[in-house]
């Protein structure tokens, strides 16, 4: 896994002189990905996997994948700015976050991944107005054809044209923006 590596040279005076420091590297943190000017760090993807925020990633590769992404979809949500979610909504998720483990174990993966939890409120946040954004854009995917299906087959042939439409948005959106990635080999 290739990384860029953000390291910060902490020096320790040993016995208070400064001729004896002996300096100490400390990892800071590693940038996995540069979107648009934005980082993607490894603890990001670590923070957000143990915290269930991207289920859909099976392991960190894919986690990381779908932060690129998921800083595409924010850079445009950002540009059109949808109503921010009612506070009950970000209430709600992070009930759902506190239900799959104990308030000592959601705390001890905030401290390993450096957040707090204004961050995981405002990563809530961010994922309900992306949620919001997507549905307002990608509503009316059904055409004539859907609109005579049963309502079964109407909701899933319209999940379907709207996974497809907004996964080739996504591609343009990555063809448009600046994205290093640093974690593939």
């Amino acid at each position: 896994m290739r990384c860029f590596i953000v390291a910060a040279v902490v020096i320790s005076a040993l016995g208070g002189t400064a001729s004896r420091a002996q300096p100490r590297e400390e990892l800071v943190e590693r940038t996995l990905a540069i979107v648009g000017g934005r980082a993607v760090t490894l603890a990001d993807a670590t923070t957000a996997m143990a915290l269930g925020l991207i289920p859909e990633a099976v392991d960190l590769d894919a986690a990381i994948e779908k932060l690129v992404e998921r800083a595409l979809v924010l850079r445009e949500v950002e540009r059109y700015a949808p109503p921010e979610p009612p506070a009950r909504a970000i209430d709600d998720r992070l009930a759902e976050i506190r239900g799959r483990a104990s308030d000592a174990q959601i705390a001890a993966v905030l401290a390993a991944g450096g957040f707090t939890e204004a961050r995981l409120r405002a990563w809530i946040q961010d994922d309900l107005r992306i949620e919001s954004y997507l549905e307002q854009r990608f509503a009316a995917t059904a055409d004539l054809a859907v609109e005579q299906a049963a309502p079964e087959l109407r909701e899933q042939l319209s999940a379907q044209r709207r996974a497809s439409l907004v996964a080739e948005w996504v591609a343009d959106l990555r063809r448009r923006t600046p994205v290093v990635e640093l974690w593939k080999r």
